[in-house]
């Protein structure tokens, strides 16, 4: 009696079980969401202009048997270089350092314990240029003044606020017109956006010149092209409601 009624109640819990289980599996399939409401749609845009400013990433290594000596070689030159670009115009807002790094250089033989054999120093610095047919010139002077390092050349927008204002309303007329395609195939009408959301924005994207640029510096006569435009590009996600 004892045996049956357990089988009678393990199965009158299978049974509670198994319904809540189905119960709940449809709950979750068909209860209705505002985040289902309305048109999702994503709308994007991308602005061109010409870049108006050019940001050169050169620096200084300098190897010594002791830290000091590296630094100090290291500064002299760099300091060179600043002064060479302030004669051409620049100024102190115009360059910054972007990196500095001591780092011991090692000497690994006959496995044996690595021995230090001298210090490695490099100072990188951020040179911004806004009259970008100088562009190679200045690269030649920092070239020419002691500079044995380029990390990179990028032409941009210096204020890029205006470009991503232009670009968000022509991405928010994008997303409409993407709802209003999507609401004429389903025989509906859009309505009024119901949230906005900013995915992206470019600031504007950056065009960068590849390193082989370095060897054209080491003859002036060979400018450096900057690009024609550079993009500022802004991804909205609009959900629109329907009519």
């Amino acid at each position: 009696m004892i045996k049956k009624n357990s089988r009678t109640l393990v199965i009158l819990l299978l049974i509670t079980l198994q319904g809540i289980f189905l119960f709940s599996s449809c709950t979750h399939l068909t209860l209705p969401t505002e985040q289902n409401e309305g048109i999702l749609v994503t709308g994007s845009a991308t602005v061109q202009a010409a870049p108006d400013l050019a940001t050169l990433q050169v620096g200084v290594q300098s190897f010594a048997e002791t830290a000091q000596q590296a630094t100090a070689d290291n500064n002299l030159k760099v300091e060179k270089i600043i002064a060479s670009l302030k004669n051409k115009g620049l100024t102190d807002e115009d360059m910054e350092t972007n990196s500095f790094n001591i780092s011991p250089q090692r000497e690994y033989k006959n496995n044996k314990p690595p021995v230090v054999i001298g210090f490695n120093v490099t100072n990188m610095l951020a040179i911004k240029i806004r009259d970008l047919d100088r562009v190679g010139e200045l690269m030649q002077v920092t070239i020419d003044n002691g500079a044995n390092t380029i990390n990179g050349l990028t032409f941009s927008i210096e204020d890029p606020t205006p470009l991503r204002q232009k670009a968000r309303r022509a991405a928010m007329e994008d997303a409409l017109s993407r709802a209003e395609i999507l609401a004429e195939a389903s025989d509906v009408e859009v309505g009024k956006p119901i949230s906005i959301q900013e995915l992206s924005y470019g600031g504007p994207v950056v065009r960068s010149e590849s390193m082989a640029i370095a060897e054209f510096a080491m003859d002036a006569k060979v400018p450096i092209q900057a690009p024609n435009d550079v993009d500022t590009k802004i991804d909205l996600q609009v959900r629109f409601e329907i009519k």
